[in-house]
């Protein structure tokens, strides 16, 4: 049952965080009216190109955290202590995505965001604790 989590659940979850991510993205880019001009602000070019350079960052940690657990080949030819070090990060950044829909859960009016905050939660929860399972048996040595 684990390596069934590991091995194709998890991946599963961590390709849907992927396309969420692109979703809202392309939600933001195009979607919402350009008000600039009314507000008389100009979009600051400094802080867009660093919040691409991390969203970029953040979904190529996922794509590769969803290669790693989900192919074994893949997994295969990764060194030891890269595969570990990669899933770690995925782990830690998946901890932080469940501290913040929790922190929205938490503080936002009870409505649909609640809920959608409460699944994601433990959706992240679950890539977590795989992640981190699967890093600690990679730097142990144990065949995952």
């Amino acid at each position: 049952m684990t390596t069934l989590f590991h091995r194709r659940i998890v991946p599963v979850l961590l390709l849907a965080q992927v396309a969420y991510v692109a979703l809202l993205e392309f939600a933001f880019t195009f979607l919402v009216p350009d008000t600039a001009e009314i507000d008389h602000t100009d979009p600051d070019t400094s802080g867009t190109v660093l919040y691409a350079v991390l969203v970029a960052a953040a979904v190529l940690v996922m794509a590769g955290g969803a290669a790693l657990l989900g192919s074994a080949r893949v997994s295969g030819r990764t060194p030891r202590t890269v595969r570990a070090g990669w899933l770690a990060l995925l782990g830690l950044g998946e901890m932080a995505a469940v501290v913040m829909f929790l922190r929205v859960v938490v503080t936002g009016a009870s409505g649909p965001d609640t809920l959608i905050g409460v699944l994601a939660g433990v959706a992240c929860c679950a890539v977590a604790l795989s992640c981190l399972t699967e890093a600690t048996t990679g730097l142990r040595g144990t065949p995952a």
